[in-house]
């Protein structure tokens, strides 16, 4: 029930971001000499959805591990159905702008990080230990579905008042089909908010050694365990350096569907929604597949910093080839090779971290662990936005998952990397 209900919550969260750009791409900046604004917009639509879900996290996991998680997920769950709701009314009565968005949007990601910190470190107490790679496949593979089939899901809500007749048959209010996709979000965050309510969650472990200490006491105990500890470090700036490398994709996607493509694109008589559900859906097909394979099989005993580190080339090779594509079928394997291990990637290093960090810091390690890793998104977006504004968006995406790739294989040549994992056991083991 748990997995069923997020992972239709993913499918929401998507549908949105598709609509989005959407929205940006083909209402607010549709004009082909408009793409500064469009890649600036971009940029700060972009920052908006993310800065605030990372730079929230280790507030949101020191109150994890000090409340109920099912409360916390339910509370979370309505107040990001009112945010959808503020959209599609603002939509709707065409009132909605560049500037509204972005502050929509970083209550939206600022709320998800409590979602966030108190589901990752919850779903892994409903399984026995062994099961639990198989468990984060699971997870994984929720999300490659929502990248998969969450696409033609929005372009299909977008484009609902063509096919209801459009202008001719509906009102004026009624004939943007963005508005569709922001209400199936909000809808989403309703079924799992009321799916939560009937489950019972396991109970946590609470340290011994709490003594009513501040939320923020929590939080620096979350970044004093980390930074005390090396090896922990090292993987993470492996995880930042993903981060900051794969931003520039997620940023210019839509530009390299609209413009990079644009002449196979119209030879096939495809849209621009049409190209980048395409591109998304692939992406989500690869991460499917994989996400499927360790969910039933597990990572069978692999090393897990070596699955990350081969995960990682994969990755970046994926973004070479997305930004050196000019049709759209070149397009959409540069996503599928992209998102193709992505689940070992995620899984590996998840079940890492749950098997080494002590329960009643769970919350805040992973929390932190995020923070510190994902602080290179909106650092790699912002340089993104502003690489495209100068110069060709495909040049900046394959500069990065170049740059992904080559950085990998030098962490591989590293003398420490053979024993690292070996290294963070006993870095965990020590007290405090």
């Amino acid at each position: 029930m748990l997995w069923a209900s997020q992972t239709l919550s993913l499918f929401g969260t998507m549908v949105t971001q598709f609509a989005v750009n959407v929205w940006l791409a083909r209402d607010l900046y549709p004009l082909a000499n408009q793409k500064p604004q469009l890649a600036l917009a971009l940029t700060v639509t972009g920052f908006a959805a993310t800065a605030p879900l990372i730079f929230g996290m280790p507030l949101a996991g020191a109150y994890a591990d000090r409340h109920d998680r099912r409360r916390v997920l339910i509370t979370a769950n309505t107040v990001l159905a009112l945010l959808s709701a503020a959209l599609v009314a603002l939509t709707l009565s065409d009132r909605l702008t560049l500037p509204v968005a972005a502050v929509l949007l970083v209550f939206y990601s600022l709320t998800s990080s409590f979602h966030s910190a108190a589901f990752d470190s919850s779903y892994g107490r409903f399984v026995r230990e062994r099961d639990l790679p198989r468990a984060s496949g699971m997870m994984m593979t929720s999300y490659a579905l929502a990248q998969m089939l969450a696409p033609p899901l929005a372009a299909t809500l977008v484009a609902l008042p063509l096919l209801l007749g459009g202008s001719d048959r509906l009102p004026a209010w009624l004939t943007n089909g963005v508005p569709f996709a922001f209400a199936a979000d909000g809808l989403t965050f309703v079924v799992a908010a009321l799916v939560a309510t009937l489950i019972r969650f396991p109970a946590m472990p609470v340290s011994p050694a709490r003594s009513g200490g501040s939320l923020a006491d929590d939080v620096r105990a979350g970044f004093r365990w980390i930074l005390t500890r090396r090896p922990f470090l090292w993987l993470l700036s492996m995880g930042a350096l993903a981060n900051f490398t794969f931003a520039p994709l997620m940023v210019l996607l839509p530009l390299l569907a609209r413009d990079r493509v644009l002449a196979d694109a119209t030879a096939r008589g495809m849209s621009f929604e049409a190209v980048l559900a395409a591109a998304n859906t692939a992406g989500g097909l690869g991460g499917v597949l994989a996400g499927v394979l360790v969910s039933v099989l597990g990572l069978r005993g692999w090393p897990r910093s070596r699955v990350m580190l081969a995960s990682l080339i994969v990755l970046g090779l994926g973004e070479v080839l997305t930004g050196l594509s000019t049709t759209v079928w070149g397009l959409a394997a540069g996503m599928f090779l992209g998102e193709l291990l992505v689940a070992p990637l995620n899984t590996a290093s998840f079940t890492l971290w749950q098997d080494l960090v002590p329960p009643h810091m769970l919350a805040r390690a992973l929390a932190t662990r995020r923070f510190i890793a994902q602080s290179a998104f909106p650092l790699g977006t912002v340089v993104a936005g502003w690489a495209a504004a100068v110069a060709e968006p495909w040049a900046v995406v394959t500069v990065a998952g170049a740059m992904l790739s080559v950085g990998m294989l030098v962490v591989f040549t590293r003398p420490g990397f053979a024993t690292l994992e070996a290294r963070m056991r006993e870095a965990a083991a020590r007290p405090g």
